[in-house]
């Protein structure tokens, strides 16, 4: 039986339907963010938000779908409302949305286009993003209460983490013993997501993470789920006028001026032509067993966000154990990892090296590296901890500072776990 082909015919639509007044309307639009709504004389039909208005509503003078026929034929007017940025029309939009609820917003919302923020109900409220109706495993615990909806999905990733370094929060699903690492990075507090542990034990086992969720950590931690809440609910100024703290103050001020600011964390250490970091550090138990560690960070392109981010490549992470005499002299140590490393010309030399230690340990590996003509581009700093200061940079951005944090603590754990190896092997009996 011969195939039956069956030609499809494009749609043809009527682009001579839309009111005059609202095809004025889009062309004096300006080329700044904000939120539009199209009207049906009292009827709210439509709410949109864009970057560039202009560009945006220019697209609308086009039809090229079901939605644009629709409006085409059924608007007689448009309005606009220029806002800061586009992370403050991500919020609006989702306000109007909720207050007024379009005809054609609630028409063509679906679970797939459509994002909330869900805040789990317990005395630590978990924060996550999913769709309208998320799967029952994604849920710890069942019950909770949302903000939305968000038509940029995107977006509000980056609202949520640009929120998260002034008002940090947990995203733990699972209760754990040891601080994990969005807590060793200053996002999460650690006692919102700690198991309970034997009393008489937990603080030989770990003394730096006993249970903390006492009064003043609850508190604290209801004040910046509070906070989060407000902003993504379109009550920013609100909570702005509310703050005490100048420094969640000029956080919050920079989110919501410039949508710039939500590249800054790649963005200043591009200006700096940094897109690999090395990071090393040292552990020995009483001088023996004395090993060190690098770890490598790389800058990649996220397609989901669409920006560059920094994430860890394992592959370049090396292992190294002392071949000096025991010793506990931390600066000898460095000297003689960095030395060993850059032996190895064939391992991609980084742009910057970040060494765990103060001015001694930063001066051991400005040697090194002096005797290195190959290594003479390579920028170092050392980071105390304590003082959390960084050696051999003037001035560090903030973003800068928090990815040398970031770096130095991934390196910490890595070698520690290295060295309890070695530790381990060395006490098993032959």
């Amino acid at each position: 039986m011969p195939l039956c082909v069956v030609k499809i015919l494009p749609i043809e639509y009527d682009i001579s339907a839309m009111n005059a007044s609202v095809i004025q309307k889009i062309k004096e639009a300006p080329g700044n963010p904000g939120v539009y709504t199209f009207f049906a004389g009292p009827m709210v039909l439509y709410i949109g938000k864009a970057a560039n208005l202009k560009n945006r509503l220019k697209s609308y003078l086009k039809v090229t779908d079901l939605k644009t026929q629709s409006l085409h034929e059924e608007a007689d007017r448009l309005e606009y409302t220029v806002l800061r940025s586009d992370v403050e029309a991500l919020i609006e939009e989702s306000r109007l949305i909720k207050s007024l609820k379009p005809r054609y917003n609630v028409l063509w919302m679906d679970d797939k286009s459509y994002h909330y923020v869900y805040f789990t109900k317990e005395k630590f409220p978990k924060v996550f993003i999913s769709h309208a109706h998320p799967k029952p495993y994604t849920l710890y615990p069942s019950r909770y209460s949302k903000i939305g909806p968000f038509t940029d999905g995107a977006a509000l990733r980056i609202v949520l983490k640009l929120l998260r370094r002034s008002f940090p929060y947990c995203t733990c699903m699972q209760l754990h013993l040891r601080d994990c690492l969005n807590a060793q990075i200053g996002k999460c507090f650690g006692f919102c997501c700690l198991a309970m542990r034997d009393p008489a034990t937990r603080d030989k086992e770990d003394p730096y993470s006993p249970i903390r969720a006492n009064k003043t950590n609850n508190k604290v931690y209801q004040k910046n789920i509070r906070a989060i809440k407000m902003v993504l609910s379109g009550r920013g100024k609100k909570l702005f006028a509310s703050l005490k703290d100048e420094k969640e103050r000029w956080a919050l001020e920079r989110i919501f001026e410039h949508r710039e600011f939500l590249n800054t964390y790649s963005a200043r250490p591009s200006e700096l032509e940094i897109s690999k970091i090395e990071c090393y550090d040292n552990s020995n138990f009483a001088g023996k067993e004395a090993v060190g560690a690098m770890t490598a960070l790389v800058k990649k392109f996220n397609v989901e966000s669409g920006m560059e981010e920094w994430v860890a490549d394992k592959n370049q992470w090396r292992k190294f154990k002392i071949k000096s005499a025991p010793t506990r002299d931390d600066p000898r140590m460095i000297s003689e990892v960095l030395g060993r490393r850059l032996n190895h010309p064939e391992w991609p030399y980084p742009d910057l090296i970040v060494i765990d230690g103060g001015i001694t340990q930063y001066r051991a590996a400005k040697r090194v590296l002096d005797t290195y003509p190959g290594a003479a581009k390579i920028e170092l700093v050392s980071y105390a901890k304590p003082q959390r200061k960084v050696i051999g940079m003037a001035t560090a951005p903030r973003e800068l500072q928090e990815l040398i944090e970031r770096i130095i603590h991934q390196t910490h754990n890595f070698v520690i776990r290295y060295h309890r190896q070695v530790r381990d092997r060395a006490f098993i009996p032959r």
